[in-house]
């Protein structure tokens, strides 16, 4: 079962109502996703908000992006009374305490990962990701409720990176990337496929199973993002808000691998690694050097051999 877009009438028009206001409407550094009963904000794959509705809007934030990046005061000391820290006396010292977009965005950076931040920069460059952070499981979904890692960013549970919308024989199409570090050893194994072919395989068989799920969940996301104001101006996401043409698609998943100079690219150790990985992708295995700009492939449905 794969099930997104909100369809709760007074929550699309809270939304409405709030958006603009919050700071986040026209905010490229963060990324709306939206799932069934919630709308996640996302910034270098963390979830600062979780927007849901009863009666009003509530939001959720994990305590750990509540924490100041740097001081309000110069003094860093909690004392204790009675056998317990007096917290009271310094909270707005210590933890954010008002609605603060730049903030919470700095307070978070700290968990997020190198390759987090990478497919940051790669999403900020193409104004048709329409979802990030894609659960495929029950377990992914509460991991992501959760924020559960493991270790410093590290999700456990299956989630694709992003999903991009393409136009594929003059019809609009979803696409879907995993993106992975150059140093990612899921890229790498000298004794059997790595890592990532098992995974992006899992993902293919799941997507091709909720085929139509995914196709009636990506029309309602689009209706939303257009709706909200936060679909980047992307004018695919809003041909399939406004008209009844087909959506599709397409499950077979592309591997998006960056952050390499020159030497590592011509390497002869990365020869050996990229010939399984070019065996198995082909025109689907998309690389740059550097996450900025990186639109080839994903910007336009474009399956050319990859060059490098």
């Amino acid at each position: 079962m794969f099930d997104r877009g909100i369809n709760n009438t007074k929550f699309l028009d809270a939304l409405k109502a709030w958006l603009p206001k919050s700071g986040i409407v026209g905010d490229r550094d963060l990324f709306i996703a939206m799932r069934k009963r919630t709308v996640n904000v996302y910034y270098q794959g963390c979830s600062l908000f979780e927007i849901s509705y009863s009666g009003g809007l509530q939001l959720k934030t994990h305590f750990k992006y509540l924490v100041r990046p740097q001081l309000r005061s110069a003094n860093p000391y909690v004392s204790w009374k009675d056998g317990r820290p007096d917290i009271g006396a310094c909270m707005g010292d210590f933890f954010i305490d008002i609605f603060d977009i730049k903030s919470l965005k700095k307070a978070s950076s700290w968990y997020a990962e190198a390759e987090k931040e990478g497919v940051h920069k790669i999403m900020k460059s193409n104004d048709n990701v329409i979802d990030v952070e894609i659960a495929l499981s029950q377990d992914s979904m509460e991991e992501e409720a959760t924020e559960e890692r493991k270790g410093k960013g590290r999700r456990t549970a299956d989630r694709i990176d992003f999903a991009a919308i393409q136009e594929k024989d003059g019809m609009p199409c979803v696409v879907f990337f995993e993106a992975k570090r150059f140093d990612n050893r899921e890229l790498r194994s000298k004794t059997h496929n790595p890592a990532v072919i098992e995974q992006v395989d899992r993902y293919e068989k799941f997507i091709k199973r909720h085929l139509t799920d995914f196709e009636t969940s990506y029309r309602q996301v689009c209706k939303n993002l257009v709706e909200l104001n936060v679909d980047r101006g992307n004018p695919l996401v809003r041909r399939v808000a406004q008209t009844s043409e087909q959506l599709t698609i397409d499950p077979a998943v592309r591997l998006v691998v960056f952050d390499f100079d020159e030497d590592q690219r011509v390497g002869g150790v990365w020869d050996e690694h990229k010939q399984v990985l070019d065996d198995h992708f082909g025109n689907r295995l998309l690389l740059k050097g550097s996450p900025s700009e990186f639109k080839s492939g994903i910007s336009k449905y474009n399956l050319q051999k990859a060059a490098a």
